[in-house]
């Protein structure tokens, strides 16, 4: 029986979200669930641990998390990454797992957290991925000089969530080089990256999800209040509907996610443009189960094999 053991960020209580949905809808199954802190991952005697707990019922959103208990990550079939924990801590958490080894399925591949999250990778794939012309640079004086080039940019940090730190810049505005300092840092040591902005996005971006390498559901993000469609910007989501083109694009761009050990995922499109995927913990069964009523993790769970 698969034992799974689903990555989730410190908290002092249980929140309403993807791993709870999931989580819980996996244990309706019969499979063992356990939840613990990915910022606990650690190396104990050559062995890699961590820390959680496993309940013997279904998880109520708010209920407090009980006592914890160490687990040997190899003692797990799977496991599936739902926070990333703290960024100054990333390369070592990425490390331990790799060093955990190859007995253990990931739902979303190593390789995939490490370069799909990152908007590197899709910039060097143009023969997959349309993608608006890109940027990226430690030296805000040297991204300040392509803004001034002419065009309108979008500025903002390679990994960022959530709509935050994501700023316009046009050329001759006198706020793009404090911005663009802002965003590299004082000592230049934070890479920043530029894209030419795509006038698609006006008409909002569509939230694709994938679960084993098919589409499981959408909804459309309008911006309201600035140029970001982010929920948490003040986005606005409705229900909708892919067209045949973006179905057809979406249902290659689905095999090649499979394909790269992605079990689960979420994409930003403006079609043709890929804004970003989203492999961590990708936002969509909440508000789609509010839109439309349709409750996407017993989907996604049957889309997975469990």
């Amino acid at each position: 029986m698969p034992n799974i053991a689903l990555l989730i960020s410190e908290s002092d209580c249980m929140q309403d979200g993807n791993y709870l949905r999931l989580g819980n809808e996996l244990q309706s199954r019969g499979l063992r669930v356990s939840y613990c802190f990915c910022d606990s991952l650690a190396l104990v005697s050559s062995q890699i641990v961590v820390s959680g707990f496993t309940p013997d019922r279904p998880i109520i959103s708010g209920e407090v998390i009980p006592a914890l208990q160490s687990y040997g990550v190899q003692d797990f079939s799977h496991l599936w990454l739902f926070s990333l924990g703290y960024r100054s801590s990333f390369l070592d958490k990425m490390q331990l797992l790799y060093a955990a080894g190859t007995s253990i399925q990931m739902i979303n591949s190593l390789d995939a957290v490490m370069h799909l999250k990152s908007k590197y990778f899709l910039s060097s794939q143009p023969e997959l991925f349309r993608y608006p012309e890109t940027h990226a640079s430690t030296n805000a004086a040297e991204l300040h000089a392509i803004v001034n080039t002419g065009g309108t940019w979008i500025a903002k940090p390679p990994a960022g969530s959530l709509g935050r730190d994501v700023f316009i810049l046009k050329p001759g505005d006198q706020n793009n080089g404090a911005i663009l300092e802002m965003l590299c840092g004082h000592a230049n040591d934070r890479y920043t990256l530029l894209q030419s902005y795509v006038e698609e996005i006006a008409s909002g971006e569509k939230r694709v999800l994938f679960a084993g390498g098919k589409i499981v559901g959408q909804y459309h993000r309008m911006a309201t209040r600035d140029h970001r469609t982010n929920l948490m910007q003040g986005g606005r989501p409705t229900p909708c509907e892919l067209g045949d083109d973006e179905r057809n694009y979406c249902q290659r761009l689905g095999e090649f996610l499979k394909d790269y050990g992605v079990g689960f995922a979420g994409l930003d499109l403006a079609y043709p443009w890929i804004i970003e995927f989203n492999v961590i913990n990708p936002g969509g069964l909440i508000t789609i189960n509010e839109l439309t009523g349709e409750d996407l993790a017993p989907v996604i769970v049957d889309a997975l094999g469990f």
